[in-house]
């Protein structure tokens, strides 16, 4: 099976940062001040570089080999079909969930100013009408990348642009505005918790998973007008700016704290509206129109995250069935060269994690 190589340097890079720049920096700055104090910053720091180790690895086989779904492509390939078939199967599961989760950030945040989406309380679920909002997401996905490599990367396109501007405007309005080193002094100083907690923000505060989102290079690396350029400059070119902009947007947050915020210590940190950081700390400052903004990008940024990873794990439901782990007819494509089978069955697979189980 051989997809026509139609993607640019440009698109597999937007691709990457559009893959790691979902609801992580709407969310993941508040979690990480919550375990690690200002510490938080090296912790985005630490995780980008860990993250960059792994990505060489990638980057030097995608070069090598370019095939379509490479990640699933190259466990069969060295270990054998016993180890591939499992490996397979947990990386297309994990994968195939990451759009029905942006699809949530995407609601959650939606659930604001839309009533009626989201019940209230520590642990919210979708109401009927939010499941009808996530499946309607998730369809228009999948049509996006129904219509092609061409359509996916105009459409990307736009919506790279502005998931970029709106956090780097958010963070140079609260740097400028409500910037204080004092907090760094207070409560317990920059470290509060010790350096184990710069590396127990990792995994906790959901950090190293905000990088993981390079993978859609991987996926579609074979489709590359030329990989062995295109790739490493996609691949690192992503991971620097992602590095740069999340170490921005954290000390912009940590940095414009309200000192009676910490009244109880980081691990308390507190202020009005704190289940939606970003927009709870705008509204402590009064700035009313980047708030309705910002809550454009709430929707905007989890979608496009969603939309290539949708794309990337339509390669993963391609290579599985290559390898013989799926149904061969899933291998069928449109004459513009989109796995139509493969992207309604990863559809229906989103369409279920929104379904009522406890």
């Amino acid at each position: 099976m051989k997809l026509p190589n139609t993607i640019s340097t440009f698109t597999l890079l937007s691709s990457a940062i559009a893959g790691m720049v979902g609801s992580g920096w709407l969310l993941g700055p508040l979690a990480c001040a919550r375990i690690a104090g200002p510490a938080a910053i090296l912790t985005w720091i630490l995780a980008g570089l860990l993250m960059m180790v792994v990505a060489f690895t990638f980057i030097r086989l995608s070069r090598t080999m370019p095939t379509t779904g490479g990640t699933v492509r190259f466990f069969q390939l060295s270990y054998g079909h016993f180890a591939g078939f499992s490996f397979s199967w947990i990386v297309w599961l994990g994968w195939v969930a990451v759009a029905p989760i942006e699809t949530m950030a995407l609601l959650q945040y939606s659930s604001h100013y839309i009533s009626d989406i989201m019940t209230t309380g520590d642990n919210p679920v979708l109401t009927h009408r939010g499941i009808l909002l996530a499946i309607i997401c998730i369809s228009m996905m999948s049509i996006i990348n129904g219509y092609g490599v061409k359509t996916y990367s105009k459409v990307n396109t736009c919506l790279i642009t502005f998931k970029l501007l709106i956090p780097i405007m958010t963070a140079v309005v609260l740097m400028c505005s409500h910037f204080s080193l004092d907090i760094a002094f207070f409560s317990g100083g920059f470290m509060p918790y010790g350096i184990q907690s710069i590396f127990v923000a990792l995994p906790l505060a959901g950090v190293i998973y905000c990088f993981i989102g390079f993978n859609p290079v991987i996926q579609m690396a074979a489709e590359a007008k030329n990989p062995k350029k295109s790739i490493p400059i996609a691949i690192i070119g992503a991971m620097v700016l992602c590095i740069l902009l999340y170490t921005m947007v954290q000390v912009a947050f940590i940095f414009a704290l309200p000192t009676t915020s910490l009244a109880h210590g980081w691990h308390h940190l507190r202020f009005a509206n704190s289940s939606a950081p970003f927009v709870g700390l705008l509204t402590v400052f009064g700035f009313a129109l980047l708030i309705k903004v910002l809550y454009v990008d709430a929707a905007v940024s989890p979608f496009g995250t969603a939309l290539v990873q949708s794309m990337a794990t339509s390669r993963l439901t391609l290579a599985m069935a290559e390898n013989g782990y799926l149904p061969l007819a899933l291998l069928k494509r449109t004459s513009n060269g989109s796995p139509v089978r493969a992207i309604t069955v990863n559809t229906i697979m989103g369409f279920a994690f929104f379904m009522p189980f406890p």
